[in-house]
């Protein structure tokens, strides 16, 4: 079975891929596919983690599922070539397990793609992912303290929800437009079917919402009290300006500031995506720098 993938792929245009793929039991529709590469014009950088979290729930299904890409010398190499940034990335690497432009470079203002584990999920937000932000934006780590409290609650969420307890992640950093987008999803069961332990009449747009609502946990011994996607969604937009997408299963939320307050827009889609995809993007003017003095002491 052969899936081309749209020419440009966003999460607007990731349903045509995940209809062709996903059957109405929410099965795979075949044991083999090939995800034609070739017709693609452009992909934004959470197409790199869409794509990544359909590949690993694909292969946890025991699905072989193979890249048709273009010969070398039809990629024109420049950092506007999708292939080229997916190659940049590390998608081609992870999952042909080399790459395949002539110079596959790193690029400063992403972080490639990762699968992290929740066990190092701290080590990885304390390390890589606080350094290179501070790197990006020219501010000491100490500033980016409540910007990291929150991806480490994207990753409680993950551990309540997903049960795979492993995340896909990409960041992307827009100097022009003051915005970093970072996108982390598992390929767990979705935030709905947890929600709807204890409210079993809920939609999965509802229950996403409901799950973002201050105190609210589908744990019966809550560990977080269910702080995890409400201080998310209280730092990135209300106190950063930012936005926060979540997408799972059928539903779809969507957090924006206005009016001085967090507005909260539900949705419900006809495809399924398979686990939980959030989107956070921040205001890089909205975070402070906070010097990182050393206090002087003196001695009487």
């Amino acid at each position: 079975m052969e899936v081309v993938l749209p020419s440009r792929f966003t999460r607007d245009t990731m349903y045509r891929l995940l209809d062709k793929v996903i059957d109405p039991d929410l099965n795979p529709k075949s044991h083999a596919i090939d995800f034609n590469f070739c017709n693609l014009s452009f992909i934004e950088p959470t197409g790199i983690t869409i794509l990544s979290n359909l590949f690993e729930w694909l292969v946890k299904r025991d699905v072989d599922a193979n890249i048709i890409y273009p010969h070398v010398d039809e990629i024109s190499g420049g950092k506007n070539d999708p292939i080229q940034f997916l190659d940049d990335s590390k998608f081609f690497e992870r999952y042909l397990g080399e790459t395949i432009t002539k110079y596959p470079e790193t690029r400063p203002t992403t972080i490639p793609l990762r699968l992290i584990a929740y066990k190092d999920s701290y080590q990885w937000l304390e390390n890589d992912f606080t350094h290179w932000l501070s790197a990006q934006l020219g501010i000491t780590p100490k500033s980016l303290v409540n910007i990291r409290m929150c991806f480490g609650e994207i990753f409680n969420n993950i551990n309540d929800h997903a049960q795979e307890n492993i995340g896909c992640i990409f960041a992307q950093h827009y100097p022009r437009s003051n915005e970093i987008k970072i996108s982390i999803s598992d390929f767990g069961v979705g935030i709905p079917n947890n929600i709807r332990r204890v409210s079993p009449s809920l939609q999965d747009h509802e229950a996403i919402e409901r799950a973002t609502v201050e105190g609210f946990t589908s744990k019966t011994s809550p560990r977080n009290l269910g702080a995890g996607l409400h201080t998310l969604i209280e730092n990135v937009v209300n106190d950063n300006g930012g936005v926060v997408f979540i997408h799972s299963n059928y539903g779809i939320l969507t957090c924006i500031k206005g009016n001085n307050m967090i507005q909260k827009f539900p949705l419900i889609k006809k495809s399924f995506y398979p686990g939980t995809l959030i989107e956070v993007v921040l205001k890089t003017d909205g975070i402070e720098n906070i010097e990182d003095y050393e206090e002087e002491f003196e001695w009487d």
